[in-house]
């Protein structure tokens, strides 16, 4: 990744980060009026809890393994619980410019706090109650005779590393196994720091089953995490991946699964998609697989009937869900948009992801599954 771009990436997350710790801070102070003890206790509860969540990313794997975990899951739902106070405090701030008196600071600041509670305890809930199965249906004139439909179902964003639960990947992988899937796609950021320390992942990702097998392609988090590391694991785990290039499934699907952006920051040079295009059939039904939504822009002017992408996770609580929605054109969901190649409409999915990044709280969106049934 390019030095300064790394530099300016942590510059402006790290002024946001303890900006946002700072504004939480002060508004708590200046709508409760605390004495100066208080104050003090309030400030070091701030410093350690911002601190749990930052320093444990820069641990050496065996100590966060060993001895950090509840210290890293905390600071994990510490980062998302202050994501939802500063939304909420914000409101609460507009609001604000039109009642004016202590007593509605003291009050308003009195009632944000157990918002964000509330919204805090439903958010891990949502999460914690498990993975919903969402189900799909396109229509498609490309399946040969003789298949009246055929299913893909498209996992997401595990974000698997030390914290993560073996269980929950366990019942991720019997609900995927369940639904009898014809083929069975990752759409990237499968894996995170510290994942050399769970081979049981490997083993548990193994018994997913499709009768085509399992693809997957890159994620940025792929890159961050390291690429030798997630080969090894992706080999591991039977999952193949698809680094720009396609399969030809079956005869009548073409399969593309294109690189992550985040590569170029590493310094890959990527083959030419246009290259890679040139040997799809889009006579056939042409599966893309993207991590990002915004990957159409580069294909759409080849021809695609469905590309499924995940990276967004829906925001998973505010301000996130505001803000990918207003970065991304499809952020979330099922989408339909003009081919001008083929004079009919392509289809793009974007999921929510199967899994949490940082903290494990879902406040508008569910973990999901994809089902997608291509039939007549």
């Amino acid at each position: 990744m390019h030095k300064f771009s790394l530099f300016s990436f942590f510059s402006v997350f790290l002024l946001m980060y303890f900006g946002g710790h700072y504004y939480i801070y002060n508004r708590i102070v200046n709508g409760m009026c605390l004495t100066a003890v208080s104050k003090y206790s309030l400030l070091s509860f701030f410093c350690l809890a911002s601190l749990s969540f930052f320093l444990t990313r820069f641990f050496p794997q065996n100590i966060l393994t060993e001895y950090f975990r509840p210290v890293a899951y905390f600071g994990n739902i510490w980062v998302g619980v202050a994501a939802i106070s500063v939304s909420v405090f914000f409101i609460r701030d507009l609001i604000r410019i039109f009642f004016r008196g202590d007593n509605f600071s003291y009050y308003s600041t009195v009632s944000c706090i157990i918002i964000i509670g509330l919204i805090s305890v439903y958010s891990f809930y949502n999460v914690r109650r498990g993975v919903a199965v969402k189900e799909i249906k396109i229509k498609t004139d490309k399946l040969p005779e003789g298949i009246d439909n055929f299913s893909v179902v498209q996992i997401s964003d595990l974000h698997l590393d030390y914290l993560s639960s073996g269980q929950w990947l366990e019942k991720v992988v019997e609900q995927t196994n369940v639904l009898s899937p014809d083929l069975i796609v990752i759409t990237g950021d499968t894996i995170e720091r510290g994942i050399d320390h769970r081979d049981d992942f490997s083993i548990k990702l193994k018994r997913l089953s499709s009768r085509y097998g399992v693809f997957g392609i890159l994620g940025n988090h792929e890159y961050y995490t390291g690429l030798n590391t997630f080969f090894r694991f992706a080999g591991q785990s039977n999952i193949k991946i698809l680094r720009n290039e396609k399969v030809t499934i079956d005869n009548f699907i073409e399969l593309v699964g294109l690189d992550d952006k985040t590569g170029k920051q590493f310094g890959e040079t990527a083959p030419g998609i246009e290259n890679l295009f040139k040997t799809v059939d889009d006579k056939k039904l042409v599966i893309v697989l993207a991590h990002r939504p915004d990957a159409y822009k580069d294909i759409l002017k080849f021809g695609f009937d469905l590309q499924l992408s995940g990276h967004t996770h829906a925001g998973q609580i505010p301000p996130g869900d505001l803000i990918v929605r207003l970065y991304y054109k499809y952020p979330y969901g099922l989408y339909s948009l003009p081919d001008p190649k083929k004079g009919k409409n392509s289809f793009i999915y974007t999921t929510s992801g199967t899994g949490t990044w940082a903290p494990p709280l879902r406040l508008f969106s569910r973990s999901e599954i994809v089902k997608i049934i291509f039939e007549r």
